[in-house]
């Protein structure tokens, strides 16, 4: 069966991604990478959405920090923990994404709209697009 995400995903985005037609056999998936692709994943609303939902439920944990938030983002998205330097860009990003939305991160690290972002930065991300 098909996932829940995937049925909820626009008909018309199906071939950016080479989904193959349902309703004939293939022996072999065309393999491409094309701008259509990040496009989509920047652009669709289905992706901003999956993104806020992550974050909405990332928040919940009213105990955590900042970087045990990131920590366990990067566990959901690349089952592994970041490196020193990702740690420190998310934070970064999260500060400047928080201003660019009014918000001082400082004053309210659970910000949701600054969390979202990081999300939709995430789902962006080669590691977690491509699988080797």
């Amino acid at each position: 069966t098909c996932p829940t995400h995937f049925k909820q995903w626009d008909v018309a985005t199906s071939p950016t991604f080479d989904m193959p037609n349902p309703f004939q056999a293939m022996g072999r998936r065309n393999v491409t990478n094309v701008p259509a692709q990040a496009l989509v994943l920047m652009n669709d609303p289905l992706v901003a959405s999956l993104a806020k939902t992550w974050e909405e439920k990332t928040i919940l944990e009213e105990s955590q920090t900042p970087r045990e938030r990131i920590e366990s983002m990067y566990l959901r998205a690349f089952s592994r923990k970041p490196q020193l330097n990702e740690m420190d860009d998310a934070k970064v990003f999260l500060v400047e994404q928080a201003q660019m939305h009014g918000i001082d991160f400082e004053k309210n690290p659970r910000d949701l709209a600054a969390w979202t972002d990081l999300a939709h930065a995430l789902f962006n991300t080669k590691e977690f697009i491509f699988i080797p």
